[in-house]
């Protein structure tokens, strides 16, 4: 169809040779693996094996990841009914979705903003390293993402967080007192979702044209406009997409770096399917520092497809 034929041929100006290969082949993937985060605050990888192994099920170590596993066996829907995971010592997390907090370095004490935090992933995981001491402003926009955000946070027994409904656009105007308030920003931020394209559900990508991709280029822009000045000197600010098209991830960083008093920090990490960032696309060429210091994960069968960037304000 229309859709998959165009993005298709623009994938084919973002990867070549055997990486164009692995993600055209991802996209065929009916169902990743498994893979989930041992919330620290209630349990640890001895009480999860056990658990797990009455029951038959297998799990293996990401080895570049603080707490996070694969289930070797068995499917999402068998560990549904297991108290670890109705007690929240486990939370279904994906490979890709606990990388930025992983990498963001935090400090006991963090006062940290998560933008469009729901379902409650990266905060839950953020306070489970930190063991409930960060203090964190949790934003979204809407209340069923909200009440979602809410059950996440007390199944797993985090702490100090306090959820503010708004539109991330207007944070700044209506919190003054966050300006240069926070040590670490989350931005995980709304985007087209080309990571997650299964090309045998329509529903996952029958939506997809380029004037989404802009309007979410647009979208990311207006809210990093807002947040960067919540950043305190020194602080740290995690951006992150689930999406592949350079107008959302690597042009987004040449415009912090343009318009912001921000360094690229280089992510470096050991996965078979992380890559360097673009040198440029179309005509468009980016600052030669973000190459080398951003990361883009290809999807798989262990993840969609990922970028990701980390800034310090100076």
């Amino acid at each position: 169809m229309k859709q998959k034929d165009e993005f298709l041929a623009k994938l084919k100006e973002i990867y070549f040779g055997e990486d164009l290969k692995l993600c055209e082949k991802a996209f065929e993937i009916e169902k990743r693996k498994t893979c989930f985060r041992i919330n620290t605050l209630k349990s640890d990888e001895s009480e999860i094996f056990e658990v797990l192994g009455k029951q038959g099920l297998k799990a293996k170590k990401i080895v570049f990841l603080k707490n996070g596993y694969f289930l070797e066996n068995g499917k999402e829907k068998d560990l549904w009914d297991l108290n670890i995971f109705k007690d929240g010592k486990i939370y279904l997390q994906s490979l890709s979705s606990q990388i930025p907090v992983d990498f963001l370095g935090l400090e006991f004490g963090d006062k940290i903003l998560d933008i469009t935090a729901s379902p409650g992933g990266k905060t839950s995981q953020a306070q489970s390293l930190l063991n409930n001491s960060g203090e964190i402003k949790a934003i979204d926009n809407n209340q069923i993402r909200i009440d979602k955000l809410k059950f996440t946070l007390e199944r797993q027994g985090i702490k100090n967080v306090e959820i503010i409904k708004t539109d991330a656009r207007s944070l700044l105007e209506k919190r003054k007192d966050f300006v240069e308030y926070f040590d670490k920003i989350i931005a995980d931020l709304p985007c087209s979702a080309e990571g997650k394209f299964n090309f045998k559900k329509e529903k996952s990508f029958g939506y997809w044209k380029q004037e989404i991709v802009n309007k979410n280029a647009k979208l990311q822009k207006d809210i990093l406009k807002n947040i960067v000045p919540m950043l305190k000197k020194g602080g740290e600010l995690i951006y992150s997409t689930c999406t592949i098209s350079p107008e959302e991830n690597e042009d987004i960083v040449h415009f912090l770096l343009c318009n912001y008093d921000l360094e690229i920090l280089k992510l470096d990490f050991d996965y078979k399917f992380a890559r360097n960032g673009l040198k440029n696309f179309g005509k468009k060429i980016f600052k030669k520092e973000i190459s080398e210091s951003v990361r883009r994960i290809l999807p798989s069968e262990e993840s969609e497809g990922f970028f990701i960037a980390k800034f310090r304000k100076k």
